[in-house]
């Protein structure tokens, strides 16, 4: 344990007042109605929108998380984390255009767009709860807890004063200016923490004697072992995690989870962006920096750590402790700092999407419909301090960062898919969803309940399995949509695929050819984002003709898809003036 320096006071207290003036700046342009207030005025540049999406994922509970993956299980037990990459790129070229054509303030309002009758009503009225109050008040919980966590393993400091000091000042920006103030300080934010992950990592190597150093401590190690090494885990007599679980990584985790097609606080960014072709660009940006970059730093420092300390009963207390162990005076209060601004941004982020579902899916549509812009903008306000309460109190429910990742993935699993489908097939309605959802919730929790320490691996593939058969029977014995609601959506978003063929034929509408052109987009940028992941993880673990080659290799197919985008982007710029949702 340390005891801050007064060079530390001033590097945090400086951070924080920047932090606070920042996110002041846009008060006034914030506040004339929800879509400033919630989606930015829809204006924002590719380069802000996608550093905001990689800052709201740089959260404090992010490195300290991978940190405890790697003490835990070794590099290869950070696949839960880049399994996710696949989402995040089939999100990339599958759906940040057709989200940023629907035109909507939050993910939930599609529904209505897409469905028809009163189940699309419900189903709007339940996902505002289910993702604006529950998914983010455990999110926003198992922040504070890792921060708790972080300063707790650093510093004799009161923890619950830090608490409170750094969530006023987030509420209050956040309160005020809405989502401008949120991007704004994510931009800054984002570049502080980097730098700030990437100082802690150079320390940590340099207190085990280098990179070389570190590798062979960690291949001697009783506590590691080369396993613990490999990138791929399952191969090998000494495999730290089965094969089995990569494999449903791989081939399961991806899609079934939450942000399926996006996610609330990624879709937010997409629709805040200028046009589609800004949206496309941004979620890029997010998914190199995100699973390429900035985990890298995350991952030596686990290594450090288990090197210097060896197995911890808390592998996610690693991190914390390798900071207090080799930062000097000043770098660590800027360190601390980083990781209390990346509290901050994803915090602020909750709250301001939190609020945009119970105000605009719950309270605008079904309380008061018929309010002044005013009126609703102090309605999410209070939203926020309402979410806010419910945060804090779960927070002192949890022990496991890692852990409640691994059961809130799980609890949403079993509906991923249905918020694929719903985008490509005419027949899913709105029973669909509400099928999946239940089904999952219903089914993780009996899971949880009746066998807790069942592998994680096992209870999503139990989810999954039960719930989808659920969901598809549920879809063929209630009725379609009716087509008027089917034949605008399918015009206004233009998904392109072959699930929409019949109905399109029937009705005259013209698809364009964007499906088949999206998924291979998705496959090239697959291939770049982990050749050059592993080529600069190959390089730092002392693998130089490996890294050479693959980073040589994830080049050539970083520029043939950048090349496709901007092919795609020619295209689509000249209807964009013209294009919007039909109401």
């Amino acid at each position: 344990m340390r005891v801050l320096a007064t060079i530390d006071w001033v590097v945090i207290v400086g951070y924080l007042a920047i932090v606070f003036g920042i996110g002041l700046t846009l008060t006034r342009r914030a506040g004339k109605d929800m879509e400033n207030f919630f989606v930015g005025g829809r204006a924002l540049p590719w380069w802000l929108a996608g550093t905001s999406m990689a800052a709201t994922n740089f959260s404090i509970d992010t490195p300290i998380t991978i940190a405890g993956f790697v003490g835990d299980e070794g590099i290869g037990g950070v696949w839960f984390f880049w399994s996710m990459a696949i989402s995040a790129l089939l999100v990339t070229f599958l759906f940040a255009r057709l989200w940023r054509r629907a035109g909507v303030i939050t993910d939930a309002e599609i529904i209505e767009r897409r469905y028809s009758g009163r189940s699309a009503a419900a189903l709007r009225l339940f996902k505002g709860f289910y993702f604006g109050v529950i998914f983010n008040a455990f999110i926003m919980g198992w922040v504070f807890l890792a921060l708790a966590k972080v300063i707790g393993g650093i510093v004799e400091v009161n923890t619950d004063l830090v608490l409170l000091v750094a969530t006023v000042l987030v509420f209050v920006y956040t309160l005020a200016s809405g989502f401008y103030g949120v991007v704004l300080t994510d931009f800054f934010q984002y570049f502080v923490a980097v730098v700030g992950a990437v100082l802690l990592a150079w320390f940590a190597v340099a207190e085990v004697g280098g990179l070389g150093a570190l590798v062979s401590t960690i291949e001697a190690s009783p506590d590691a072992g080369p396993a613990t090494l490999r990138f791929l885990p399952g191969l090998g007599e000494d495999a730290i995690t089965p094969l089995s679980v990569l494999m449903v990584y791989l081939l399961v985790q991806w899609w079934a989870h939450k942000y399926a097609d996006g996610g609330g606080k990624h879709i937010q960014r997409m629709l805040s962006c200028k046009d589609e072709n800004h949206s496309v660009a941004a979620s890029l940006f997010f998914s190199f920096a995100n699973y390429a970059l900035q985990v890298w730093p995350w991952i030596l420092t686990g290594l450090a750590a288990l090197a210097l300390f060896g197995k911890l009963d808390d592998p996610e207390m690693g991190y914390s402790m390798m900071m207090a162990k080799v930062l000097p005076p000043g770098l660590l209060g800027l360190v601390l700092v980083c990781l209390v601004g990346a509290f901050m941004s994803t915090i602020d982020t909750h709250l301001n999407l939190g609020a945009s579902y119970v105000v605009n899916d719950i309270y605008k549509r079904f309380i008061v419909p018929e309010a002044s812009a005013r009126h609703y903008v102090t309605a999410s306000r209070l939203a926020m301090a309402g979410l806010l309460a419910i945060s804090v109190l779960l927070s002192r429910q949890l022990e496991s960062v890692g852990d409640t990742w691994k059961f809130l993935l799980t609890f949403a699993s079993g509906a991923g898919l249905t918020w694929i489908v719903r985008w490509f097939w005419w027949r899913a309605n709105a029973w669909t969803e509400i099928a999946g959802m239940l089904a999952s919730g219903v089914v993780a929790s009996t899971v949880q309940l009746v066998s807790p320490d069942l592998d994680y691996s096992w209870k999503l593939l139990i989810t999954v399995a039960i719930s989808t058969p659920i969901w598809l029977v549920v879809t063929f014995v209630t009725p379609a949509c009716e087509e008027r609601r089917l034949a605008r959506f399918v015009r206004d978003i233009r998904p392109g695929s072959p699930g929409w063929s019949g109905l399109c034929q029937r009705l005259g509408i013209e698809q364009a050819p964007f499906l088949g052109r999206a998924l291979l987009e998705w496959l090239v940028g697959l291939v770049a984002l982990f050749c050059l992941n592993f080529g600069l993880g190959s390089l730092l673990l002392a693998r130089p003709l490996q890294g050479v080659a693959l980073l040589a290799f994830g080049a050539v197919a970083l520029v043939v898809v950048l090349r496709m985008v901007r092919e795609d982007a020619a295209r689509e710029r000249p209807t964009l003036a013209s294009d919007g949702p039909s109401g």
